[in-house]
C-alpha cells in the first residue's frame, strides 16, 4: 500500500509540474493494480488526446481551444489517479475509513433516496415536535437514521450532479440542524480521503447556510479542502468563482481569518494539556495539599455553622503556593480561545457512545436515556447552554454523570447548576445567545474535530489535518483571502504570541513586501530570530528597524545586547550609551555599560559605573563580584579583598572561593590562596583535570595582575599534593 501511494504521489507531482509523460507512464503502472478496464480505456483516449495537442504544436496548428482542452486534460488525469487510488485501497486498506467502506458495501446499505425519504417522513412531524422531542422511541429511532445518513456520506463514492443536489435540499431544506451538521462533517472527512469537486461546491454553498452551527462547519471543511488541495484548485473554475464570489463578502473574509486563527490556537493544546497534567496538578496535590496538612488552624476552617462560606483563608493558601498564578494564566488560556478542557476529557472517550464515528461530531443534544430522569435532564439543560466544552466533552461529561450513583449523582448536578444560577450578571437568554455566536461553534467544531483526530482508538488510520502542512496562510488560494495587511498582521501576532517564531517570521516578511517603513515589524521579526538563535540575522534587523526610528529605546538596547553577546563590546558600548541617554536611571542599561567597560579593558570606567549600581541598587550583591575583579586589575587590592569577602560571608558558590584565591595570590598570600582554592575544590569535587582547566581561564587576568604564569601550575599542584 506504501509504494502505491508513493506511485500516486508521483503522478500528482508529475501532473502538477505537467510532465505528462511520465504521468501516462506511472498512471499504467497504478492501474495494473485494478481491474478496472474502463479507467484503462480513458487513460488511452486521453493519451491521443495529448499526442494530438503535441502533433498540433509541432506543426505549428493554432487551435483556440488548446488551453481549454489541456485543462481538462490536466483534470482527467488527475481523475483516473484518484479512482485508481481510491479502489485499491477500497479493497485493500486496513485503516478504519477504509475497513468500514468495505463492510459498509459488503452488507445491506440505504440508498441515497431511502434515506432521504425516511428524513423527509421524520420531518412531516416537525409541527408535532413538542409532543416527541421527549419520547425515548422517537429519540433512538432518530439517532439511527442520523448515524445511517452520516455513514453513508462519510464512505460514499464520487458524486453525480443528482445526487450532490439531493443532499443539498436536505442541508438546505431540513428543519432539524443535526442531520445538516452531521452530513456536512461527512462530508469533509471523504473529501479529506479522495477529491470530489461536487462534494466540495456544496459545503461553498453550504457556506451561506442560515444556521451559523451548519455554516461554520462548511467553512472550516471547505479551508481543509483548499489546504489538502491547493496544487490543483486552479483547475477547477466553478470552485474558484464560488470563492470569489465568497470573498467578496467581508464577513466571510473575517470568518475564514477566525478559523486560521483557531487552528493555530490548537497547536498550543498539547503544551497546554501537559503543563495541567504534569505541572499544575502535581503542584496543587503537593503544595495546596502539603499546606492546608500543616496548617494548625485547619479544623477551623470547617465550622459546622456556616459549612456553606467559602473560608478567604483558602485564597491566601493558594496565592502562597504559587498556584493562584497558575490558575489564572489558565483563565487567560480559556478567553484566548485555548483549549483548557482536552486534558480533563482525555480518559472519557471510551465510552460505546463514542464506538460510533459520528458521535465525535453530532451536536450535543438529549440522550434518550435522560428523558426519564429528572437530574440527568437538567445536566442535559446546563450543558446545552455551555460555551466552554465541546460537544464531545459535553457526551462525555454527560455519560461519566449519568453512570454516577444516584446520589453522588444528585450533588454533582445540584453543584453544577447552582454555579451557573450564581452567574446572575448574564441573563439566561443572553447566556443562550452568547453559546450560538459563530466564533465560539467555530471554536467549539474544531475542538471536536481535535478530539476525534487526537483521541479516537484507531486514529492513525486518518492524516492528521492538525499536523498536516503547510501551513493555511501558505496556501495560495487561502493567502489570497487573508493576505489584507489587517488580517495577516492578526495571523502574525498569533504565531508570534504562542511563540512560533519561524512561521511568524515568514509573516513578517509578507507584510514588510507592502510596509516596509513599519520599524515595528522589524522590531518582531528581529525578536524572532533571536528567539530562533540567528543572533546575526537579527542584530540586522534591529539595524533596519533603528534607521526608521533611531531614538526607540527598546530597539536601541536589543542592538547593545546582540552586539555585547557577538563580543563586539565597542559597538555594544556605543549603543549602551544611547540607550543611557534616552534612559539614564535605567540600572540595567548601567550595568551593561560597566560590563562592556570591563570587557575591553576599562576598568577604571566600569567601576565608577559598578559603584553607582552598588549605591543606588536594592540587589547590591550582583555587582560585588564585577567590583572586586576590577579593583583587583587596577591594583586595589584590600578594596578587592573587601568585596570578596562580603561575596563569601552570603552563599558562596566554588567561583566565588577561587576568585577570592586569586587577590590572596596576586598580594602574596599564598597559604590563605591554597586554602580558598582547596575551598572551591572541595565545593564541586573537582577533579585535577577539571580544576585546572577552570583556573586557565583566568590565567590572562592573573597575568596582568603581575602573577608570573611558571608560578600558577605550582599552586595547581600544592593545593593537591600539599
Amino acid at each position: 500500500m506504501q509504494k502505491l501511494q508513493n506511485c500516486f504521489d508521483s503522478i500528482i507531482q508529475s501532473i502538477e509540474q505537467q510532465k505528462l509523460k511520465l504521468t501516462f507512464d506511472l498512471l499504467v503502472k497504478l492501474l495494473s493494480q485494478t481491474q478496472n478496464q474502463q479507467l484503462k480505456e480513458q487513460l488511452g483516449s486521453l493519451k491521443s488526446t495529448y499526442k494530438n495537442m503535441l502533433y498540433y504544436l509541432s506543426e505549428n496548428i493554432k487551435d483556440p481551444e488548446i488551453d481549454k482542452i489541456h485543462k481538462i486534460l490536466l483534470r482527467s488525469l488527475y481523475k483516473i489517479a484518484d479512482i485508481a487510488l481510491w479502489q485499491i485501497k477500497s479493497a485493500n486498506n486496513n485503516s478504519i475509513f477504509y475497513k468500514q467502506r468495505r463492510n459498509y458495501y459488503f452488507g445491506i446499505k440505504n440508498t441515497s433516496d431511502e434515506l432521504i425519504n425516511a428524513l423527509r417522513i421524520r420531518s412531516k412531524n416537525f409541527l408535532l415536535k413538542s409532543q416527541y422531542k421527549n419520547d425515548k422511541k422517537y429519540i433512538e429511532e432518530k439517532e439511527n437514521l442520523n448515524c445511517k445518513i452520516f455513514k453513508k456520506i462519510l464512505l460514499d463514492d464520487y458524486w453525480t450532479t443528482e445526487e450532490k443536489n439531493k443532499w443539498s435540499k436536505v442541508i438546505f431544506n431540513s428543519n432539524e440542524k443535526i442531520i445538516s451538521c452531521l452530513i456536512i462533517t461527512a462530508i469533509t472527512l471523504n473529501l479529506l480521503e479522495t477529491f470530489d469537486e461536487r462534494k466540495a461546491i456544496l459545503l461553498l454553498e453550504t457556506i451561506q447556510n442560515k444556521h451559523n452551527e451548519i455554516s461554520e462547519r462548511a467553512l472550516v471543511g471547505i479551508i481543509l479542502f483548499l489546504r489538502k488541495y491547493n496544487y490543483r484548485i486552479h483547475l477547477y473554475s466553478e470552485i474558484i468563482e464560488r470563492l470569489n464570489c465568497l470573498a467578496e463578502n467581508p464577513n466571510f473574509v473575517k470568518r475564514v481569518c477566525y478559523v486560521l486563527l483557531q487552528f493555530i490556537s490548537s497547536k498550543e493544546t498539547e503544551k497546554i494539556t501537559r503543563k495541567i497534567t504534569d505541572e499544575l496538578i502535581p503542584e496543587i496535590i503537593q503544595k495546596a495539599g502539603i499546606k492546608i496538612r500543616d496548617n494548625s488552624k485547619i479544623q477551623n476552617l470547617l465550622n459546622d455553622n456556616e459549612i456553606s462560606d467559602k473560608n478567604p483563608e483558602w485564597h491566601r493558601l493558594i496565592d502562597e503556593s504559587g498556584i493562584g498564578e497558575k490558575l489564572r494564566e489558565i483563565s487567560e488560556w480559556q478567553i484566548e480561545g485555548a483549549d483548557v478542557m482536552h486534558s480533563s476529557f482525555t480518559h472519557l472517550k471510551n465510552y460505546t457512545f463514542f464506538d460510533e464515528m459520528s458521535n465525535w461530531f453530532i451536536p450535543f443534544t438529549t440522550p434518550s436515556e435522560a428523558v426519564d430522569n429528572q437530574e440527568l435532564m437538567q445536566l442535559v439543560n446546563i450543558l446545552k447552554m455551555s460555551t466552554f466544552l465541546c460537544n464531545s466533552d459535553k457526551y462525555s461529561f454527560y455519560l461519566s454523570v449519568s453512570q454516577m450513583p444516584e446520589n453522588t449523582r444528585k450533588i454533582i448536578v445540584k453543584q453544577f447548576s447552582e454555579e451557573v444560577n450564581n452567574m446572575s450578571s448574564i441573563k439566561d437568554e443572553d447566556f443562550f445567545a452568547a453559546s450560538q455566536t459563530v466564533n465560539y461553534l467555530t471554536r467549539q467544531y474544531i475542538q471536536d474535530l481535535y478530539r476525534f483526530y487526537k483521541l479516537h482508538p484507531e486514529k492513525q488510520g486518518f492524516e492528521d489535518i492538525f499536523e498536516f502542512q503547510p501551513e493555511f496562510y501558505n496556501v495560495p488560494i487561502i493567502y489570497q483571502l487573508v493576505s489584507n495587511q489587517n488580517d495577516l498582521t492578526i495571523i502574525g501576532e498569533y504565531y508570534f504570541n504562542k511563540n512560533h517564531f519561524e512561521i511568524a517570521v515568514d509573516i513578517y516578511d509578507k507584510l514588510l513586501k507592502n510596509s516596509p517603513d513599519k520599524d515595528i515589524l522589524y522590531q518582531k521579526k528581529g525578536y524572532c530570530l533571536q528567539m530562533m538563535g540567528q543572533l546575526c540575522a537579527s542584530l540586522n534587523t534591529y539595524l533596519k528597524a533603528e534607521l526608521l526610528n533611531t531614538d526607540h529605546f527598546w530597539t536601541i538596547k536589543k542592538i547593545a545586547y546582540l552586539y555585547r553577546i557577538l563580543k563586539n563590546y565597542k559597538e555594544a558600548l556605543y549603543y549602551y550609551k544611547k540607550a543611557e541617554q534616552l534612559s539614564p536611571e535605567n540600572l540595567s542599561i548601567q550595568l551593561n555599560i560597566g560590563h562592556c567597560f570591563f570587557e575591553i579593558g576599562e576598568f577604571e570606567n566600569a567601576l565608577k559605573y559598578y559603584f553607582k549600581i552598588e549605591y543606588l541598587a536594592e540587589n547590591k550583591e550582583k555587582v560585588w563580584n564585577p567590583i572586586a575583579w576590577c579593583s583587583l586589575l587596577t591594583g586595589r587590592y584590600k578594596q578587592a579583598i573587601k568585596f570578596f569577602n562580603k561575596i563569601i560571608e552570603k552563599t558562596p558558590t566554588s567561583a566565588d572561593y577561587i576568585n577570592a584565591a586569586h587577590v590572596q595570590l596576586v598580594m602574596e598570600n599564598i597559604k590563605e590562596a591554597i586554602r580558598l582554592y582547596r575551598l572551591a575544590i572541595y565545593k564541586e569535587n573537582y577533579s585535577y583535570e577539571e580544576f585546572t582547566r577552570i583556573f586557565s581561564n583566568d590565567i590572562s587576568y592573573l597575568i596582568k595582575a603581575g602573577i608570573k604564569i611558571k608560578n600558577i601550575q605550582l599552586i595547581i599542584d600544592a593545593c593537591y599534593l600539599l
